[in-house]
């Protein structure tokens, strides 16, 4: 068709359809063009062009297949034919584009030159000393702003499907959240804006590589995931270059003939790469035999590459020999039966592996792995769970996010960190029931909880709807006391301005000659701030106190700079920035700020099981039920917690939790050490039988209040509570007035602004079904945005009110000699007084030719017919009346106004 009949021929072609949009040099011809576009557009992770051509004959072998229905598409969504982009990888994309971009801008240069023929001397410095001048080399700005911002400024935008969201703080709230930031992994913003589900659900080709409880349960729910507890991505290149000669060697055929026989052999590839071809029966022989070779560490094969063997299938995956060696992919260690040696398998071979679960399923004529451990397949915060195969999956899941979410330890070096905003729990405990995982990644070193006995019981019926009833004799021993640390940092060139920031300091920290230090007139500074103008440390700071003292040169006077929050603060650091040699003045100055929180109404509880409740009231200890023994609840919560959420592993946890307490032991809560025959309830009643309790953990307990014992038996145990951030202190609004809106006077939102709480349309119906009228009236318009304004009687008229200054004596009077009357301040309606005016003319004129003339039609339309405004008070200009409305209303109604639509209102 296009007459090409050899290779030459086809460059040719390519280059000159191609030339204009490559921007190559000028001088190029076609041929080159073409085999430049080849080598760098097309199957680039190729170098030989024999290699291409192979690997396209292999595409097209599949595309055919794909649309015969032999084998079916692969998915992209499975975590199967994907890779992780690695923070390294996308900063060597960044560095190599800002490369190109600046050689690309020093050969534009030279072109310009040599066609505007200014002389060119490639051997003269001087000229390329010219051309370098006026190129920004600056790349290091480039990956600085990448790395503070996240965004991605790019005009190629390196084939990646986002430009923003590339990088986050690392919050350490707690110690939990912070490791997991470093296993999690995104798909990616392009995904979260798509309408399908498809690209979130959990497949069966991410077990032991993501985590499938450990993702949040809101909009980014299966697309932020986490790393499997054993996954690692490979980062490290392999050495791989003897394989093909190895597999040849060993039965793979190397021919690229017309004699191989697609339909009897399978491709074998190595990185994207066809190597050979081989019988299926060879090719599952070379599979394991590289597998032997990589686990006993012979041959020289290294033991992270991924050996996946896609057997022949009807209507399945591509059958072949897929090797990989990349980085960038994600690898697991399981146990290879034959030799009993760690092997690493990825997520691509792994579908067509024989995996057991643990020992007991392994299956001689099938399994060839089995899992190092059967919670390998969860996530390092999943693993922390205790008794999660008990639990409900979505409780699990909750946890997961409730975990890093605890008021916990942030570090052991609280005293050097200065973070903005630290939480801290100043009681922390290690729990008794923990898992295995609890230990080995030192999680005691960052207590996050406490452990409290807990009884479930509905008592006084504060315990209603998740809330929890705290004993207040706990409260008073410290239980989940905590501590918020803020930072503030005063800086006097800031104070200063930008403008005088780079010249000499006009303030300096201290207390002026204006100060009186002593005697009857002692400034009230004294008691908080030294001779430097600086806070002791321990200092009690009020709302609105001193937190630092300056002095200006240029008044002589002293200013200080306040505490600025609403809570009573205790001064814990003050630190003293300045230049590393030490020698400037200070001018900058770091407070750290230590708020204490103890537990108040309203707070936010969490077992590990996701069971979250507040605390509803914290209840005098002398009426608190009580067991045989005299124990005393710290935690009282509602059965009802228990049914609809199957949180079976907390109840388990209660059991064990008492059990390890009074025999003194640590509990195992590892997830699936329990069976049908050797079960949680046997084990552990038991060892409350031994410790003289109820076999099932209930107890008689007594009422505080009567003292007489209750009806039923009472489950009560020990349970790890986590308390939450979610605190009534950060989190409380109350408003009587404040900022309003300048353009509809409603009430401004935002906590930190002072603002009101949004009441929305559910609330409002809310309202109506419950027939308040008077309420809905006083929170849509008496405490939002109440006005009063003239409304018109006779037109309905609410934006066409008109004044008379009546005030400097204007007169209004029409031809009858009468006074127009009007409101108290000369209000009256335009529109009826524009018709009135009109009639007037019309009385005039008839009149003065002494015959009846046709009233013309009149220029002013409103709402209801001339007619029933003339036969109202339309002479007098209308008849005016104060209404209370929305003040929104009237901005509607201007805006109606501004498009030609009229609002009329009926006043009676």
């Amino acid at each position: 068709m296009y007459t090409m009949h050899i290779g030459e021929q086809c460059l040719e072609y390519l280059g000159d359809k191609f030339r204009v949009i490559l921007n190559l040099p000028e001088d190029w011809s076609n041929a080159a063009q073409g085999a430049w576009l080849l080598q760098k557009m097309v199957l680039v992770h190729l170098d030989s062009p024999r290699d291409k051509f192979r690997m396209l004959i292999f595409m097209l072998r599949k595309l055919y297949a794909t649309v015969s229905g032999a084998c079916c598409a692969d998915n992209p969504d499975s975590p199967q034919h994907q890779e992780v982009l690695l923070p390294g990888s996308l900063y060597g994309m960044i560095i190599k584009e800002r490369m190109e971009e600046i050689l690309n801008n020093i050969r534009s240069s030279i072109s310009t030159d040599v066609r505007n023929g200014v002389a060119v001397d490639f051997h003269d410095k001087r000229y390329f000393m010219k051309i370098l001048s006026k190129i920004n080399f600056d790349i290091g700005s480039k990956l600085s702003n990448f790395l503070a911002t996240g965004n991605l400024v790019s005009p190629t935008g390196l084939d990646l499907q986002q430009a923003s969201g590339f990088t986050i703080i690392a919050e350490k709230l707690n110690w939990q959240r912070y490791i997991s930031h470093f296993r999690c992994i995104h798909r990616g913003a392009f995904f979260a804006e798509l309408k399908t589900t498809t690209v979130r659900k959990l497949l069966p080709e991410a077990w032991g590589f993501l985590c499938p409880v450990h993702t949040p349960d809101g909009s980014p729910c299966g697309l932020l995931n986490h790393l499997s507890r054993t996954c690692r991505i490979v980062t490290s290149p392999l050495s791989v270059a003897h394989i093909p000669a190895l597999l040849a060697a060993h039965g793979m055929t190397q021919a690229f003939t017309p004699s191989i026989d697609g339909g009897r052999n399978i491709c074998v590839q190595l990185d994207g790469r066809v190597i050979g071809w081989a019988r299926p029966a060879v090719a599952n022989q070379l599979a394991n035999n590289l597998r032997i070779w990589k686990t006993e560490e012979k041959q020289e094969v290294p033991l992270d590459l991924e050996i996946g063997l896609v057997p022949e299938s009807k209507g399945g995956q591509y059958p072949g020999l897929f090797l990989f060696s990349t980085r960038a992919r994600m690898m697991r260690p399981v146990k290879y039966l034959p030799n009993g040696r760690d092997d690493q398998v990825g997520p691509f071979e792994q579908v067509y592996m024989d995996i057991a679960c643990t020992p007991e399923e392994i299956d001689p004529s099938i399994c060839t792995h089995v899992e190092h451990d059967p919670t390998n397949f969860l996530s390092i915060l999943a693993n922390l769970t205790p008794f999660s195969d008990f639990n409900q999956s979505p409780r699990n899941i909750y946890q997961c996010q409730m975990g890093k979410q605890t008021m916990g330890t942030p570090s052991t070096a609280l005293q050097h960190r200065t973070d903005n905003k630290l939480y801290r729990l100043q009681t922390g405990q290690s729990p008794v029931v923990r898992p295995a995982l609890h230990n080995t990644y030192a999680m005691d070193a960052f207590p996050n909880g406490t452990n409290a006995v807990v009884a479930v019981i509905s008592y006084t019926g504060y315990d209603m709807e998740d809330a929890m009833i705290l004993n207040k004799s706990a409260h008073e021993r410290g239980f989940a006391y905590g501590t918020v640390y803020k930072s503030q940092i005063i800086d006097l060139k800031d104070v200063r301005g930008a403008s005088k920031s780079t010249s000499a300091p006009s303030l300096h920290f201290g207390l002026g000659k204006d100060i009186v230090t002593s005697g009857e007139k002692t400034h009230s500074c004294i008691n908080i701030l030294d001779g430097d103008g600086l806070p002791g440390v321990g200092v009690k700071l009020q709302p609105g106190d001193y937190i630092a003292a300056y002095i200006d040169d240029t008044t002589g006077r002293t200013k200080f700079v306040r505490y600025k929050g609403d809570e009573i603060a205790y001064v814990d650091q003050v630190r003293l920035l300045g230049s590393d040699a030490g020698d400037s003045e200070l001018q900058k100055l770091h407070i750290t700020l230590r708020i204490t929180r103890s537990p108040v109404i309203g707070d936010k509880f969490s077992s590990r099981h996701g069971q979250k409740g507040v605390c509803s009231q914290k209840w005098p200890a002398v009426d608190m039920p009580f067991s045989e023994s005299g124990l005393q609840p710290d935690v009282i919560i509602n059965p009802h917690a228990f049914p609809s959420r199957m949180t079976i592993g907390m109840l388990v946890e209660s059991m064990a939790g008492k059990a390890g307490a009074m025999h003194g032991l640590a509990q195992d809560a590892t997830p699936f050490k329990f069976t049908e025959k050797d079960t949680a309830i046997n084990y552990f009643g038991e060892q409350l039988l031994a410790a003289g309790y109820n076999y099932y953990g209930n107890e008689p307990m007594y009422s505080g209040i009567t003292g007489q014992e209750f009806a039923a038996d009472i489950y009560l145990g020990v349970v790890y509570y986590q308390r939450l951030r979610h605190m009534v202190l950060d989190k409380f609004q109350v408003r009587t007035t404040g900022p309003v809106d300048p353009l509809t006077r409603q009430p401004v939102k935002g906590r930190k602004r002072a603002g009101g709480i949004r009441f929305g349309e559910m609330e409002r119906d809310a309202l109506i079904a419950h027939g308040t009228s008077f309420l809905l009236q006083d929170r849509l318009m008496n405490c939002s945005d109440y006005s009063t304004a003239w409304v018109c009687r006779t037109c309905g008229s609410l934006i066409s009110l008109g004044y008379d200054d009546i005030s400097l004596g204007e007169m209004v009077v029409g031809n009858s000699g009468s006074l127009k009357p009007t409101g108290p301040g000369g209000e009256y309606c335009r529109v009826c007084r524009a018709v009135a005016e009109q009639q007037e003319e019309y009385e005039r004129q008839a009149m003065a030719t002494g015959r009846h003339l046709q009233r013309p039609q009149a220029d002013i339309r409103v709402a209801i017919s001339s007619q029933q405004v003339l036969r109202q008070a339309a002479s007098k200009g209308g008849d005016l009346d104060v209404v209370a409305i929305p003040y929104v209303f009237r901005y509607l109604c201007a805006e109606l106004a501004s498009m030609g639509i009229a609002v009329s209102l009926e006043i009676q």
